[in-house]
Formats: structure tokens, C-alpha cells, sequence
């Protein structure tokens, strides 16, 4: 006679429970079914203490995940069984074939898990993961998916993949993920942004004193976007007649442009424009 049978949903809840790589893996492979179309334009990272992060494809679906955040977070914790994400963290980036986040089927090589052997000491860091579950079964079952994510890890680490500083692992020569890069490039461009606004940095010469590793092209490519911004509100306050609105950020304009110079030159320069601009 059979005393008591296991719930396979209550196994998988003390599971989930104990274990961080798995909740992190359900979100990853579950990840359309939690935010639907959305899926299409982001991915899961990572998941660390509650704090879930996410890669987006650009700028304006970062703000529409930003709405629907909440939303998002109430369903992950609903999926989950428990209240597992308190935040989430949404970085610009795409899916490179090569990162770790990716299915299997997105690798360029299969990755053959039988052939990677793990050490004793990484055997005793997975049985630290699992001490806590009583239940054998579920201790079982979750030492299976722990030593796959392990023997994973591990094979990409052997055939030159790196790992990120946010936990990524990637395989271009590049110092991290292009998570974390096109970050860095976003908080460059929003540095030398205030700089040619508050009139610094006009010059390449002063601008690579701050900033060691900015490169001509990259300063150049953000000083051409501040301009070309400037440009488009100049041709709208001129459309509205706010003449001496425009005239102010012309002469912004020209002293970026040109780099400083003496203020009679830009006025003079920064009149020409707006009435060239007014014809």
C-alpha cells in the first residue's frame, strides 16, 4: 500500500525554492510564455539575490518594459510559484550566437556535456547549492540540472569563451559582453553630451585628457549627434518664432562645431545661420 505520493509541482516548488540556477534556466527557457510578444525583443541574463536582468534590444523597448515592469515582475513570481524577483534590470543589448544565455541550438558547435568532467571541488560547490533539500527526489532531479549548467559553463571556459563581469559568457576578443559594452558606449555618449553642452571638450586633444580611452572616430561619431540634434531644435523654435531661442543655440552650434573661438566670431558665424536658415 502506498503511504503518500509526491506532487511533481510540489517537488518542483521546493526545488525553485533551493535552487538559483534553475529559476534563472525556467526564465530563460520560459521567457515567451511570461511576456508574450515582448520575448521577441528581449532575453533573460541572469538572475543574482531577487534582482533579474534583462537584455533589450534598444532604447524605446526598455521604456516600454519599463511601463508594464510591475506587470512583469507579479508574472515571473506568479510562473515561479513564489516571490523569487523583486527587480528587474534592463540592459541595451542583443542576442549574440555565441553568449552563454542562448539555447543549445544557437551555438555554432554542439556542445557534447558527456565528454566535460567536473572536478571534486566543483562537485562539492554543487552540493553546497543543493544542502537544504531533504527529499531525495527533488535533491536528485536538481543535482541533474546543477551539473549540466556546471558541465556547460565549463566546456564554453575550454573553448575560449570568456566570462562578462555581469556573469555573460561571450567569445569575441573584446574586454566584455556587448551587453556591457554598448552600456559603456551609452554612458560615453551621455558624458561627452553634457560636456558639449556645458561648452567642454570642444576638441578632441581635451576631450582624450578625461576620457583615456576614447577614440577620435567615437568622439567625432557623438559630437556629429549633438550637432545634428542642436540643428533640429533650432528648426523648431524657428518654425514657432522663437528667433532668440534659435539664435542662442546656434551659437551653440558653432562653438561645438568649431570648437571654441572668440564670441564676436560664432555671433557673427550664428546670425548667418539663422537667417540662411529663415529663407
Amino acid at each position: 500500500m502506498v503511504k503518500n505520493l509526491v506532487d511533481v509541482s510540489d517537488l518542483m516548488e521546493v526545488a525553485i525554492t533551493k535552487s538559483r540556477l534553475l529559476k534563472e534556466g525556467i526564465l530563460k527557457s520560459e521567457w515567451d510564455n511570461i511576456v508574450g510578444e515582448l520575448s521577441k525583443k528581449s532575453f533573460v541574463i541572469f538572475l543574482k539575490q531577487g534582482k533579474l536582468f534583462v537584455g533589450v534590444e534598444n532604447s524605446i523597448w526598455i521604456q516600454q518594459m519599463n511601463f508594464q515592469k510591475q506587470s512583469i515582475i507579479k508574472k515571473i513570481n506568479e510562473f515561479l510559484g513564489g516571490d523569487y524577483v523583486s527587480e528587474i534590470v534592463f540592459k541595451i543589448g542583443r542576442k549574440d550566437t555565441k553568449d552563454y544565455f542562448l539555447e543549445k541550438k544557437e551555438i555554432d558547435e554542439p556542445i557534447d556535456l558527456d565528454n566535460v568532467t567536473l572536478t571534486g571541488e566543483e562537485y562539492l560547490q554543487m552540493e553546497e547549492e543543493l544542502r537544504g533539500i531533504e527529499n531525495d527526489l527533488i535533491k536528485k532531479q536538481t543535482k541533474i540540472i546543477l551539473e549540466k549548467s556546471y558541465k556547460r559553463k565549463k566546456y564554453l571556459k575550454l573553448h575560449g569563451y570568456k566570462q562578462c563581469k555581469c556573469g555573460i559568457y561571450y567569445s569575441s576578443t573584446e574586454p566584455m559582453c556587448v551587453i556591457c559594452m554598448n552600456k559603456e558606449v551609452l554612458k560615453l555618449e551621455e558624458t561627452l553630451m553634457r560636456a558639449f553642452k556645458n561648452k567642454k571638450m570642444l576638441k578632441y586633444p581635451q576631450a582624450i585628457k578625461e576620457i583615456e580611452t576614447l577614440t577620435e572616430k567615437e568622439y567625432n561619431r557623438i559630437k556629429l549627434k549633438k550637432l545634428s540634434r542642436i540643428k533640429k531644435d533650432i528648426d523648431i523654435y524657428l518654425r514657432n518664432r522663437k528667433d532668440n531661442i534659435a539664435f542662442e543655440l546656434s551659437k551653440l552650434y558653432f562653438t561645438i562645431d568649431l570648437g571654441g573661438l572668440e564670441d564676436e566670431y560664432i555671433e557673427r558665424r550664428a546670425e548667418e545661420f539663422i537667417q540662411l536658415l529663415k529663407k
